[in-house]
């Protein structure tokens, strides 16, 4: 055949098996026949380089699925362009095809580095950022949304582990948690606290963030059992209390913050969160925009959390704060008054760098918290015939029937200013009385 055309190559057929086309310009192929059956031509080039006669492989010709004629040209074309500037066409091609791998390699290099800074990054992920990432995609979905469960962390998860990488964890670090909490006595949320960092972590070996999980072997029946608090402080009690107060040691920002909780039945949490902008001293309303079963709260204040309210804010009224901290940049922490009451119950020695006024505030009764504070009020109400549901009401507390809650549109709000009101009054009764037999014993003393 002489200088083959696109027609004669389509002419080609199984019995043309193995011949030489001559495609011109050195150009030669070999007639193949696939196992279709379908005809293919393998062409090459030869060329001369420095007096040797030397062949390269332009591609394969096909009529369907492979090179054209005119690409074969073209690569031919290129290549004597190389060949015609001095260069070997095969050494150029071979350094074109390790210049490839190598840029290959170098992009896998890049993509593997990135890969283990990804890595490095996530086994370096802190357990704050992890309960981050539990809550954005997980925690969410809890009817209070993650609330509650933020909150517990905030107070007694992140302090000791917050800024630790998740795997460095270690049993001892969740054990540590425990036993913080446990120094309270909060056997409840004790367990609540170390069932959600099961599920934290469990989220993160889900995820193959961590290969095992460090609360493994820390079993909640070993924390104790619940036993929900009952304790509720007698009258007798509330009058050995308000005269133990002044004499305790206690801050007495501390001190009105447990008179204010005990005469509001809020939550000493919510006490030492609040905000003096959120306090109406001539409507006599305070509003938590923020509680526990995430929604906004007001109370009503009696003349007696007024009172006590008022002498609060000529202490610390100068920040944005109810309770400031030390350092007047914020709220005090929700666990400190609580602490200062335990260690004012204590038996034996002080603790090193606490007070040494270790039975200031211990009462008939037995131990008590800031939480009874509020019990003790609800109770006191009901004796004072307020009805459950305005208790309820006072106490900010979620109705637990779906169908009351949607339905059950009454607000109570007079009944509650009342509620509040005759327990106020009913403070100030005590605290005369206590005030009268304080000064009786003075003077038969003095006699």
């Amino acid at each position: 055949m002489a200088i083959v055309t696109v027609r004669e190559l389509q002419a080609l057929n199984p019995a043309h098996e193995g011949q030489r086309v001559s495609m011109g310009n050195s150009m030669y192929g070999s007639v193949r026949t696939d196992r279709d059956g379908s005809v293919s031509v393998y062409v090459v080039w030869r060329y001369k380089f420095a007096g040797r006669l030397r062949q390269i492989a332009l591609g394969t010709w096909k009529e369907k699925r492979g090179q054209s004629l005119k690409a074969l040209r073209d690569e031919r074309n290129a290549l004597a362009a190389i060949l015609k500037g001095g260069a070997d066409p095969i050494e150029v091609k071979a350094a074109e095809r390790l210049k490839n791998q190598a840029d290959q390699l170098q992009a896998l290099q890049t993509q593997y580095d990135r890969l283990e800074e990804i890595a490095d990054k996530q086994a370096r992920l802190t357990v704050r950022s992890l309960f981050e990432q539990w809550q954005a995609l997980s925690l969410k979905q809890r009817k209070d949304g993650g609330t509650e469960a933020n909150r517990a962390f905030e107070r007694d998860v992140f302090p000791l582990i917050g800024d630790v990488a998740i795997v460095d964890v270690t049993r001892s670090h969740i054990q540590a948690v425990v036993d913080q909490m446990m120094e309270r006595n909060v056997v409840r949320m004790t367990k609540r606290v170390l069932s959600d960092l099961r599920q934290m972590f469990g989220f993160a070996l889900d995820r193959e963030l961590l290969e095992s999980d460090p609360t493994a072997r820390i079993k909640k029946a070993k924390i104790g059992p619940d036993g929900e608090r009952s304790r509720v402080l007698s009258e007798n009690e509330l009058m050995v209390l308000l005269e133990a107060l002044p004499n305790s040691g206690l801050a007495a920002t501390s001190q009105l913050a447990l008179l204010i909780q005990l005469s509001t039945v809020a939550r000493i949490g919510e006490v030492v969160s609040a905000k003096w902008e959120h306090v109406d001293f001539a409507r006599k309303l305070w509003v938590f925009p923020n509680t526990k079963n995430g929604r906004p709260h007001q109370i009503w204040l009696s003349e007696f959390a007024l009172q006590k309210l008022t002498t609060l804010h000529s202490l610390t009224g100068a920040t944005g704060w109810v309770l400031p901290n030390a350092s007047l940049n914020g709220t005090l922490d929700s666990k400190t008054i609580t602490k200062q009451v335990a260690d004012r119950q204590r038996d034996g020695k002080p603790m090193a760098n606490r007070t040494k006024q270790t039975g200031a505030l211990k009462l008939p009764g037995g131990q008590w918290r800031p939480h009874d504070l509020r019990r003790t009020g609800a109770s006191l109400m009901a004796e004072m015939n307020v009805s459950p549901e305005v208790i309820e009401r006072c106490l900010n507390h979620i109705e637990e029937n779906k169908m009351k809650r949607i339905y059950q549109r009454a607000t109570y709000e007079s009944q509650m200013r009342d509620a509040w009101s005759i327990w106020g009054e009913r403070l100030n009764q005590l605290d005369r009385s206590r005030s009268a037999t304080t000064s009786s014993a003075g003077l038969m003393r003095h006699r």
